[in-house]
Protein backbone atom coordinates (compact mmCIF):
# COMPACT_ATOMS: atom_id res chain seq x y z
CA UNK A 1 0.00 0.00 0.00
CA UNK A 2 2.77 2.38 0.52
CA UNK A 3 4.50 1.68 -2.40
CA UNK A 4 1.64 1.98 -4.63
CA UNK A 5 0.87 5.80 -2.78
CA UNK A 6 4.24 7.03 -2.94
CA UNK A 7 3.76 6.07 -7.01
CA UNK A 8 0.59 7.94 -7.39
CA UNK A 9 2.21 10.87 -5.81
CA UNK A 10 5.44 10.54 -7.97
CA UNK A 11 3.24 9.99 -11.03
CA UNK A 12 2.93 13.82 -12.27
CA UNK A 13 0.60 12.13 -15.13
CA UNK A 14 -1.97 11.47 -12.47
CA UNK A 15 -2.09 14.78 -11.65
CA UNK A 16 -3.45 17.43 -13.63
CA UNK A 17 -1.74 20.61 -14.35
CA UNK A 18 -4.64 22.69 -13.07
CA UNK A 19 -4.81 21.08 -9.64
CA UNK A 20 -0.61 20.93 -9.28
CA UNK A 21 -0.22 25.02 -10.34
CA UNK A 22 -2.95 26.16 -7.07
CA UNK A 23 -1.58 23.44 -4.77
CA UNK A 24 2.08 24.81 -4.91
CA UNK A 25 0.75 27.94 -4.88
CA UNK A 26 -0.91 27.11 -1.21
CA UNK A 27 1.74 25.23 -0.01
CA UNK A 28 4.52 27.78 -1.23
CA UNK A 29 2.21 30.95 0.63
CA UNK A 30 1.90 28.87 3.65
CA UNK A 31 5.61 28.24 3.69
CA UNK A 32 6.26 31.85 3.41
CA UNK A 33 3.72 32.78 6.43
CA UNK A 34 5.16 29.98 8.43
CA UNK A 35 8.66 31.01 7.59
CA UNK A 36 7.47 34.88 8.68
CA UNK A 37 6.16 33.46 12.40
CA UNK A 38 9.22 31.06 13.14
CA UNK A 39 12.08 31.22 11.36
CA UNK A 40 12.45 35.11 9.88
CA UNK A 41 15.01 37.38 11.56
CA UNK A 42 11.77 39.39 13.48
CA UNK A 43 10.32 36.75 14.19
CA UNK A 44 11.15 37.21 17.86
CA UNK A 45 9.52 40.47 18.21
CA UNK A 46 6.36 41.67 18.82
CA UNK A 47 3.45 42.99 17.07
CA UNK A 48 -0.38 42.37 15.55
CA UNK A 49 -0.37 39.01 14.42
CA UNK A 50 -1.48 40.33 10.71
CA UNK A 51 1.79 42.37 10.89
CA UNK A 52 3.76 39.41 11.37
CA UNK A 53 2.29 37.81 8.08
CA UNK A 54 1.97 40.41 5.66
CA UNK A 55 2.29 44.22 5.01
CA UNK A 56 -1.46 44.30 4.88
CA UNK A 57 -2.00 45.49 8.84
CA UNK A 58 0.29 48.16 7.92
CA UNK A 59 -1.37 49.37 4.71
CA UNK A 60 -4.84 48.79 5.44
CA UNK A 61 -3.99 51.58 8.27
CA UNK A 62 -2.16 53.81 6.39
CA UNK A 63 -5.05 53.85 3.52
CA UNK A 64 -7.63 54.16 6.38
CA UNK A 65 -6.21 57.42 7.61
CA UNK A 66 -5.75 56.28 11.44
CA UNK A 67 -2.16 56.11 11.53
CA UNK A 68 -1.67 58.44 13.97
CA UNK A 69 -4.00 56.92 16.79
CA UNK A 70 -2.67 52.83 15.73
CA UNK A 71 0.99 53.62 15.69
CA UNK A 72 0.49 55.12 19.51
CA UNK A 73 -1.65 51.95 20.45
CA UNK A 74 0.78 49.16 19.03
CA UNK A 75 3.46 50.98 21.16
CA UNK A 76 1.61 51.15 23.94
CA UNK A 77 0.77 47.50 23.92
CA UNK A 78 3.92 45.85 22.31
CA UNK A 79 6.15 48.21 23.99
CA UNK A 80 9.65 50.30 22.30
CA UNK A 81 10.11 47.80 19.14
CA UNK A 82 6.84 46.68 16.87
CA UNK A 83 6.84 44.29 14.12
CA UNK A 84 4.59 46.42 11.62
CA UNK A 85 5.47 44.23 8.41
CA UNK A 86 7.15 40.61 7.80
CA UNK A 87 10.38 42.80 7.26
CA UNK A 88 9.86 46.32 9.16
CA UNK A 89 10.21 47.09 12.89
CA UNK A 90 8.55 50.86 14.45
CA UNK A 91 11.28 51.90 16.98
CA UNK A 92 10.25 54.31 19.53
CA UNK A 93 13.99 54.82 21.43
CA UNK A 94 15.75 57.82 22.16
CA UNK A 95 19.29 56.56 21.01
CA UNK A 96 17.84 54.69 18.29
CA UNK A 97 16.04 57.70 16.77
CA UNK A 98 19.22 59.72 17.09
CA UNK A 99 21.26 56.69 15.13
CA UNK A 100 18.74 57.22 12.40
CA UNK A 101 18.25 60.48 11.68
CA UNK A 102 20.82 62.20 13.96
CA UNK A 103 24.63 64.29 12.77
CA UNK A 104 26.72 62.07 10.96
CA UNK A 105 24.15 59.14 10.82
CA UNK A 106 24.83 56.32 8.59
CA UNK A 107 21.56 54.67 7.96
CA UNK A 108 20.10 54.69 4.18
CA UNK A 109 16.55 55.74 3.18
CA UNK A 110 14.93 52.61 2.00
CA UNK A 111 13.94 51.59 -1.51
CA UNK A 112 10.36 53.31 -0.76
CA UNK A 113 11.55 56.74 -1.21
CA UNK A 114 11.88 55.53 -4.67
CA UNK A 115 8.12 55.79 -5.07
CA UNK A 116 8.96 59.95 -4.54
CA UNK A 117 11.70 59.99 -7.57
CA UNK A 118 11.25 62.27 -10.43
CA UNK A 119 13.18 62.57 -13.53
CA UNK A 120 12.54 65.80 -14.27
CA UNK A 121 13.03 67.12 -10.45
CA UNK A 122 15.34 65.65 -8.61
CA UNK A 123 14.58 66.58 -4.68
CA UNK A 124 16.11 66.39 -1.05
CA UNK A 125 13.33 63.98 0.57
CA UNK A 126 13.72 61.51 -2.42
CA UNK A 127 17.29 61.18 -3.52
CA UNK A 128 19.30 58.49 -1.02
CA UNK A 129 22.92 59.32 -2.40
CA UNK A 130 24.57 61.23 0.90
CA UNK A 131 26.47 62.87 -1.63
CA UNK A 132 23.80 64.72 -4.46
CA UNK A 133 21.63 65.03 -1.01
CA UNK A 134 24.66 67.26 0.61
CA UNK A 135 24.80 69.30 -2.59
CA UNK A 136 21.41 69.50 -3.14
CA UNK A 137 20.70 70.87 0.72
CA UNK A 138 23.77 72.81 0.57
CA UNK A 139 23.42 74.97 -2.43
CA UNK A 140 19.27 75.69 -1.35
CA UNK A 141 19.94 75.83 2.47
CA UNK A 142 20.80 80.00 2.26
CA UNK A 143 17.29 80.65 1.51
CA UNK A 144 15.68 78.46 4.04
CA UNK A 145 18.43 79.85 6.50
CA UNK A 146 16.33 81.53 9.39
CA UNK A 147 18.04 85.23 8.54
CA UNK A 148 16.83 84.44 5.96
CA UNK A 149 13.50 84.33 6.37
CA UNK A 150 14.19 87.71 8.50
CA UNK A 151 14.36 89.12 5.65
CA UNK A 152 11.36 87.65 3.87
CA UNK A 153 9.16 88.89 6.74
CA UNK A 154 8.33 91.43 4.84
CA UNK A 155 6.95 89.46 2.18
CA UNK A 156 4.86 86.97 4.45
CA UNK A 157 3.17 90.15 6.13
CA UNK A 158 0.91 91.16 3.63
CA UNK A 159 -0.04 87.71 3.14
CA UNK A 160 -1.22 87.88 6.84
CA UNK A 161 -2.67 90.94 6.67
CA UNK A 162 -5.34 89.59 3.60
CA UNK A 163 -6.15 87.02 5.71
CA UNK A 164 -7.01 89.13 8.96
CA UNK A 165 -9.14 91.65 6.64
CA UNK A 166 -11.29 88.60 5.51
CA UNK A 167 -11.42 87.29 9.25
CA UNK A 168 -12.51 90.78 9.48
CA UNK A 169 -15.37 90.82 7.17
CA UNK A 170 -16.51 87.03 8.31
CA UNK A 171 -16.89 88.30 12.16
CA UNK A 172 -18.95 91.14 11.28
CA UNK A 173 -21.41 89.22 9.28
CA UNK A 174 -21.09 86.51 11.98
CA UNK A 175 -20.30 83.86 10.05
CA UNK A 176 -18.10 80.94 11.27
CA UNK A 177 -14.71 79.86 9.13
CA UNK A 178 -13.36 77.12 8.10
CA UNK A 179 -9.73 77.36 9.75
CA UNK A 180 -8.46 74.48 8.03
CA UNK A 181 -9.26 76.15 4.78
CA UNK A 182 -8.10 79.38 5.53
CA UNK A 183 -4.28 78.09 6.89
CA UNK A 184 -4.17 76.30 3.81
CA UNK A 185 -4.51 79.20 1.67
CA UNK A 186 -2.50 81.02 3.97
CA UNK A 187 0.23 78.74 3.79
CA UNK A 188 0.07 78.11 0.10
CA UNK A 189 0.39 82.01 -0.22
CA UNK A 190 3.30 82.67 1.45
CA UNK A 191 5.34 79.98 -0.80
CA UNK A 192 3.84 81.42 -3.56
CA UNK A 193 5.00 84.56 -2.74
CA UNK A 194 8.44 83.38 -1.46
CA UNK A 195 9.38 80.54 -4.26
CA UNK A 196 7.57 82.20 -7.28
CA UNK A 197 7.19 85.91 -6.91
CA UNK A 198 3.57 86.40 -6.26
CA UNK A 199 0.90 84.48 -4.03
CA UNK A 200 -1.52 82.01 -5.70
CA UNK A 201 -4.48 84.10 -4.97
CA UNK A 202 -6.01 81.46 -2.23
CA UNK A 203 -6.38 84.28 0.51
CA UNK A 204 -8.17 86.58 -2.05
CA UNK A 205 -10.21 83.83 -3.82
CA UNK A 206 -10.99 82.22 -0.35
CA UNK A 207 -10.79 79.40 -2.31
CA UNK A 208 -7.68 76.49 -3.49
CA UNK A 209 -7.31 77.97 -6.76
CA UNK A 210 -5.04 75.91 -9.08
CA UNK A 211 -6.46 73.40 -7.28
CA UNK A 212 -2.76 73.11 -5.39
CA UNK A 213 -4.07 71.82 -1.95
CA UNK A 214 -5.96 69.19 -3.64
CA UNK A 215 -3.00 67.89 -5.62
CA UNK A 216 -0.66 67.80 -2.90
CA UNK A 217 -2.86 66.27 -0.17
CA UNK A 218 -4.22 63.73 -3.15
CA UNK A 219 -0.88 63.44 -4.69
CA UNK A 220 1.15 62.74 -1.08
CA UNK A 221 -1.15 60.33 0.52
CA UNK A 222 -0.53 57.60 -3.21
CA UNK A 223 2.69 58.01 -3.22
CA UNK A 224 3.24 57.69 0.17
CA UNK A 225 0.94 54.05 0.04
CA UNK A 226 1.87 52.52 -3.36
CA UNK A 227 5.70 52.77 -2.28
CA UNK A 228 5.00 50.35 -0.14
CA UNK A 229 3.08 47.83 -2.60
CA UNK A 230 4.42 45.38 -4.91
CA UNK A 231 6.07 47.59 -7.89
CA UNK A 232 5.69 50.69 -5.95
CA UNK A 233 5.20 53.86 -8.32
CA UNK A 234 7.04 52.14 -11.25
CA UNK A 235 3.18 52.08 -13.20
CA UNK A 236 2.29 55.87 -12.35
CA UNK A 237 5.87 57.05 -13.46
CA UNK A 238 5.92 55.27 -17.09
CA UNK A 239 5.53 57.08 -20.27
CA UNK A 240 2.69 54.92 -21.34
CA UNK A 241 0.39 55.84 -18.03
CA UNK A 242 0.18 59.60 -18.94
CA UNK A 243 -0.52 58.57 -22.28
CA UNK A 244 -3.38 56.87 -21.34
CA UNK A 245 -4.45 59.28 -18.99
CA UNK A 246 -4.09 61.84 -21.85
CA UNK A 247 -6.25 59.34 -24.41
CA UNK A 248 -9.18 59.12 -21.62
CA UNK A 249 -9.15 63.10 -21.26
CA UNK A 250 -8.02 62.87 -17.58
CA UNK A 251 -6.26 66.18 -17.37
CA UNK A 252 -2.94 66.29 -15.58
CA UNK A 253 -2.78 69.23 -12.72
CA UNK A 254 0.81 69.45 -12.87
CA UNK A 255 1.19 69.86 -16.19
CA UNK A 256 -0.79 72.98 -15.81
CA UNK A 257 1.07 74.00 -12.77
CA UNK A 258 4.23 73.76 -14.52
CA UNK A 259 3.59 75.60 -17.25
CA UNK A 260 2.61 78.45 -15.18
CA UNK A 261 5.81 78.01 -13.41
CA UNK A 262 7.61 78.25 -16.06
CA UNK A 263 6.11 81.16 -17.32
CA UNK A 264 7.18 83.24 -13.62
CA UNK A 265 10.70 81.81 -14.29
CA UNK A 266 11.07 83.26 -17.59
CA UNK A 267 9.45 86.74 -16.46
CA UNK A 268 12.10 86.88 -13.92
CA UNK A 269 14.53 85.69 -16.19
CA UNK A 270 13.39 88.66 -18.85
CA UNK A 271 13.55 91.61 -16.07
CA UNK A 272 17.00 90.54 -14.18
CA UNK A 273 18.03 93.57 -13.00
CA UNK A 274 14.66 95.13 -12.62
CA UNK A 275 13.69 93.41 -9.17
CA UNK A 276 14.82 94.62 -6.25
CA UNK A 277 13.41 91.93 -3.76
CA UNK A 278 15.80 89.13 -2.65
CA UNK A 279 13.35 86.08 -2.23
CA UNK A 280 13.90 82.59 -2.88
CA UNK A 281 12.74 82.32 -6.65
CA UNK A 282 15.83 84.97 -6.67
CA UNK A 283 17.87 82.65 -4.76
CA UNK A 284 17.17 79.59 -6.49
CA UNK A 285 17.62 81.41 -10.53
CA UNK A 286 21.49 82.37 -9.04
CA UNK A 287 22.48 79.17 -7.23
CA UNK A 288 24.59 76.02 -9.22
CA UNK A 289 23.27 73.71 -11.09
CA UNK A 290 24.50 69.82 -10.66
CA UNK A 291 27.04 70.32 -13.31
CA UNK A 292 28.60 73.59 -11.23
CA UNK A 293 27.28 76.01 -13.99
CA UNK A 294 24.43 78.34 -13.80
CA UNK A 295 21.31 76.89 -12.76
CA UNK A 296 19.08 75.85 -15.46
CA UNK A 297 15.00 76.62 -15.83
CA UNK A 298 14.75 72.67 -14.48
CA UNK A 299 16.80 73.35 -11.39
CA UNK A 300 14.69 76.40 -10.84
CA UNK A 301 11.36 74.84 -11.14
CA UNK A 302 12.16 71.60 -9.27
CA UNK A 303 13.22 73.64 -6.36
CA UNK A 304 10.19 76.05 -6.58
CA UNK A 305 8.45 72.86 -6.97
CA UNK A 306 10.36 71.16 -3.71
CA UNK A 307 9.27 74.08 -1.27
CA UNK A 308 5.37 73.35 -1.86
CA UNK A 309 6.22 70.10 -0.56
CA UNK A 310 8.94 71.58 2.15
CA UNK A 311 6.78 74.65 3.28
CA UNK A 312 3.35 74.59 2.38
CA UNK A 313 1.20 71.53 4.33
CA UNK A 314 4.23 71.39 7.06
CA UNK A 315 3.21 75.19 7.79
CA UNK A 316 -0.75 75.18 7.60
CA UNK A 317 -0.58 71.93 9.96
CA UNK A 318 1.20 73.38 12.74
CA UNK A 319 -0.57 76.34 12.71
CA UNK A 320 -4.12 74.59 12.64
CA UNK A 321 -2.18 72.07 15.59
CA UNK A 322 -1.01 75.28 17.61
CA UNK A 323 -4.25 77.03 17.81
CA UNK A 324 -6.26 73.55 18.24
CA UNK A 325 -4.33 72.66 21.33
CA UNK A 326 -4.40 76.23 22.76
CA UNK A 327 -8.20 77.10 22.54
CA UNK A 328 -9.06 73.84 23.51
CA UNK A 329 -7.51 74.28 26.94
CA UNK A 330 -8.78 77.71 28.53
CA UNK A 331 -6.61 77.89 30.91
CA UNK A 332 -3.27 78.10 28.45
CA UNK A 333 -5.52 79.80 25.73
CA UNK A 334 -6.27 83.06 28.40
CA UNK A 335 -2.21 82.99 29.26
CA UNK A 336 -1.06 83.24 25.91
CA UNK A 337 -3.89 86.22 25.39
CA UNK A 338 -2.46 87.97 28.22
CA UNK A 339 0.89 87.42 27.58
CA UNK A 340 0.68 88.78 24.04
CA UNK A 341 -1.83 91.57 24.90
CA UNK A 342 1.08 92.60 27.53
CA UNK A 343 3.61 92.65 25.15
CA UNK A 344 1.93 95.21 22.85
CA UNK A 345 0.96 97.38 25.37
CA UNK A 346 4.35 97.28 27.47
CA UNK A 347 5.82 98.28 23.73
CA UNK A 348 3.30 100.47 22.29
CA UNK A 349 3.01 98.09 19.33
CA UNK A 350 0.55 99.80 16.83
CA UNK A 351 1.88 97.57 13.86
CA UNK A 352 1.85 93.48 13.53
CA UNK A 353 4.47 91.12 15.94
CA UNK A 354 7.43 90.31 14.58
CA UNK A 355 8.89 86.81 14.82
CA UNK A 356 11.92 88.10 16.84
CA UNK A 357 9.35 89.74 19.32
CA UNK A 358 7.24 86.44 19.68
CA UNK A 359 10.69 85.01 21.08
CA UNK A 360 10.40 87.22 24.10
CA UNK A 361 6.99 85.31 24.87
CA UNK A 362 8.16 82.59 26.84
CA UNK A 363 4.64 80.80 27.46
CA UNK A 364 3.40 81.95 23.73
CA UNK A 365 6.55 79.83 22.70
CA UNK A 366 6.33 76.85 25.09
CA UNK A 367 2.76 76.33 23.99
CA UNK A 368 3.29 76.36 20.26
CA UNK A 369 5.99 73.98 20.91
CA UNK A 370 3.85 71.51 23.27
CA UNK A 371 1.51 71.45 20.46
CA UNK A 372 3.55 70.74 17.49
CA UNK A 373 4.96 67.78 19.40
CA UNK A 374 2.01 66.32 20.10
CA UNK A 375 0.38 66.33 16.25
CA UNK A 376 3.74 66.69 14.33
CA UNK A 377 2.86 67.39 10.52
CA UNK A 378 3.89 63.67 9.06
CA UNK A 379 2.63 61.20 10.77
CA UNK A 380 3.85 58.28 8.83
CA UNK A 381 7.38 56.21 9.37
CA UNK A 382 10.17 57.51 7.74
CA UNK A 383 11.78 54.10 7.19
CA UNK A 384 15.47 53.73 6.83
CA UNK A 385 17.62 50.64 6.53
CA UNK A 386 19.90 49.64 9.62
CA UNK A 387 23.70 50.23 9.14
CA UNK A 388 24.98 48.40 11.86
CA UNK A 389 23.58 45.98 14.67
CA UNK A 390 21.99 47.76 17.24
CA UNK A 391 20.71 47.20 20.93
CA UNK A 392 17.40 48.45 21.45
CA UNK A 393 15.62 48.21 24.59
CA UNK A 394 17.69 45.17 25.27
CA UNK A 395 17.03 43.10 22.07
CA UNK A 396 19.35 42.68 18.89
CA UNK A 397 18.36 44.16 15.69
CA UNK A 398 20.61 42.74 12.87
CA UNK A 399 22.50 44.63 10.10
CA UNK A 400 20.09 45.83 7.08
CA UNK A 401 16.38 45.13 8.53
CA UNK A 402 14.50 48.00 7.60
CA UNK A 403 13.53 50.31 10.43
CA UNK A 404 11.45 53.44 10.89
CA UNK A 405 10.46 56.06 13.43
CA UNK A 406 6.86 57.63 13.39
CA UNK A 407 7.46 61.49 14.47
CA UNK A 408 3.71 61.18 16.79
CA UNK A 409 5.34 58.16 18.36
CA UNK A 410 9.01 59.61 19.14
CA UNK A 411 6.77 62.74 20.45
CA UNK A 412 4.56 61.12 22.78
CA UNK A 413 7.42 58.63 24.18
CA UNK A 414 7.42 58.28 27.66
CA UNK A 415 10.85 57.49 28.68
CA UNK A 416 12.23 61.10 27.34
CA UNK A 417 8.93 63.04 27.81
CA UNK A 418 7.50 61.60 30.84
CA UNK A 419 4.16 59.68 31.81
CA UNK A 420 2.08 62.57 30.68
CA UNK A 421 3.60 62.38 27.25
CA UNK A 422 0.00 62.48 25.81
CA UNK A 423 -1.26 65.95 27.95
CA UNK A 424 -0.72 69.31 26.62
CA UNK A 425 1.28 70.45 29.35
CA UNK A 426 3.23 73.90 27.75
CA UNK A 427 5.10 74.29 31.12
CA UNK A 428 7.50 70.92 30.35
CA UNK A 429 9.20 73.32 27.96
CA UNK A 430 10.25 76.09 30.79
CA UNK A 431 11.46 74.07 33.52
CA UNK A 432 15.38 74.59 32.94
CA UNK A 433 17.29 75.58 30.22
CA UNK A 434 18.85 71.84 30.69
CA UNK A 435 15.50 70.07 30.37
CA UNK A 436 14.92 72.33 27.41
CA UNK A 437 18.16 71.52 25.67
CA UNK A 438 17.21 67.78 26.61
CA UNK A 439 13.56 67.54 25.01
CA UNK A 440 14.93 69.62 21.61
CA UNK A 441 17.76 66.94 20.91
CA UNK A 442 14.84 64.40 21.16
CA UNK A 443 12.02 66.61 19.13
CA UNK A 444 10.90 64.66 16.07
CA UNK A 445 8.72 67.30 15.18
CA UNK A 446 10.36 68.40 11.58
CA UNK A 447 11.96 65.07 11.23
CA UNK A 448 15.26 64.32 12.07
CA UNK A 449 18.36 66.37 13.03
CA UNK A 450 20.96 68.17 11.34
CA UNK A 451 20.87 67.58 7.22
CA UNK A 452 17.91 65.39 7.85
CA UNK A 453 15.74 67.95 9.43
CA UNK A 454 12.67 69.11 7.28
CA UNK A 455 14.27 72.08 4.83
CA UNK A 456 10.93 74.52 5.68
CA UNK A 457 11.28 74.04 9.30
CA UNK A 458 12.03 77.84 9.58
CA UNK A 459 9.88 79.32 7.58
CA UNK A 460 7.18 76.53 9.60
CA UNK A 461 8.34 78.31 12.66
CA UNK A 462 8.45 82.11 11.71
CA UNK A 463 4.95 81.45 10.03
CA UNK A 464 3.49 80.12 12.82
CA UNK A 465 4.89 82.53 15.54
CA UNK A 466 3.36 85.02 13.07
CA UNK A 467 -0.56 84.13 12.35
CA UNK A 468 -0.66 82.79 16.22
CA UNK A 469 0.55 86.22 17.66
CA UNK A 470 -1.07 88.68 15.12
CA UNK A 471 -4.59 86.47 15.13
CA UNK A 472 -4.77 85.88 18.79
CA UNK A 473 -4.52 89.63 19.43
CA UNK A 474 -6.68 90.63 16.82
CA UNK A 475 -9.59 87.84 17.47
CA UNK A 476 -11.42 85.84 20.13
CA UNK A 477 -11.74 82.56 18.84
CA UNK A 478 -14.00 79.36 19.63
CA UNK A 479 -14.71 76.24 18.22
CA UNK A 480 -18.55 76.43 16.50
CA UNK A 481 -19.16 72.24 17.78
CA UNK A 482 -16.72 71.84 20.63
CA UNK A 483 -17.77 67.93 20.61
CA UNK A 484 -16.44 67.90 16.92
CA UNK A 485 -13.64 70.49 16.60
CA UNK A 486 -12.05 68.67 13.63
CA UNK A 487 -11.14 66.00 11.57
CA UNK A 488 -7.80 64.67 11.47
CA UNK A 489 -6.72 62.03 8.69
CA UNK A 490 -3.09 60.68 8.52
CA UNK A 491 -2.47 60.87 4.65
CA UNK A 492 1.83 61.26 4.87
CA UNK A 493 0.47 64.44 6.46
CA UNK A 494 -1.48 64.92 9.95
CA UNK A 495 -4.26 66.65 7.51
CA UNK A 496 -6.64 68.45 9.26
CA UNK A 497 -10.23 69.55 7.89
CA UNK A 498 -13.46 70.55 9.24
CA UNK A 499 -11.86 73.07 11.65
CA UNK A 500 -15.15 75.15 11.60
CA UNK A 501 -14.74 78.43 14.49
CA UNK A 502 -16.69 81.49 15.87
CA UNK A 503 -14.24 84.70 15.86
CA UNK A 504 -14.77 87.81 17.00
CA UNK A 505 -12.80 90.84 16.52
CA UNK A 506 -11.21 92.47 19.53
CA UNK A 507 -11.84 95.95 18.00
CA UNK A 508 -9.86 97.81 21.18
CA UNK A 509 -7.04 95.11 20.52
CA UNK A 510 -6.31 95.19 16.46
CA UNK A 511 -3.33 96.81 15.70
Amino acid sequence: MPSELLEALTNLSNIRWVTAIPAAVVIFVLCTLLYRLTLHPLAGFPGPFEARLSGSWRNRRYLKGSWHDDILQVHEKYGAIVRISPDELSIVDEHATKQLYGHGSKALKTEWYGTWDSKEFPNLFSTRSKAEHSFMRRRVSPAYSMSAMLRYEQYIQPCLDLMMDGFRKHADQGHPVVMSNWLDWLAFDVVGTLAYGQSFGQLETESDKLGLGKMIHEGFYVLSNVGHWIGQSRILQSPAFGKVLTMMGVPNPFDTFNNWTKTIIQERRQNAGKHERYDMLQHFMEMKSTTGGPATDVDVLGEAVNIIGAGADTTSIAMGTCLYYIVRHPDVYQKVQKEIDEYYEQNSLQRAITYQQTQELPYFTAAAREAMRLIPSITYQLPRVMPEEMVVAGRSIPAGTHVGVSPIAANRNKSVWGLDANEFKPSRWLESEEKTRYLNANDMTFGGHGARMCIGRNLALVEVHKFLGQFLRDFDVAFEDPEKPWRLHSQWFAVQSDMRMKITARRDKTA
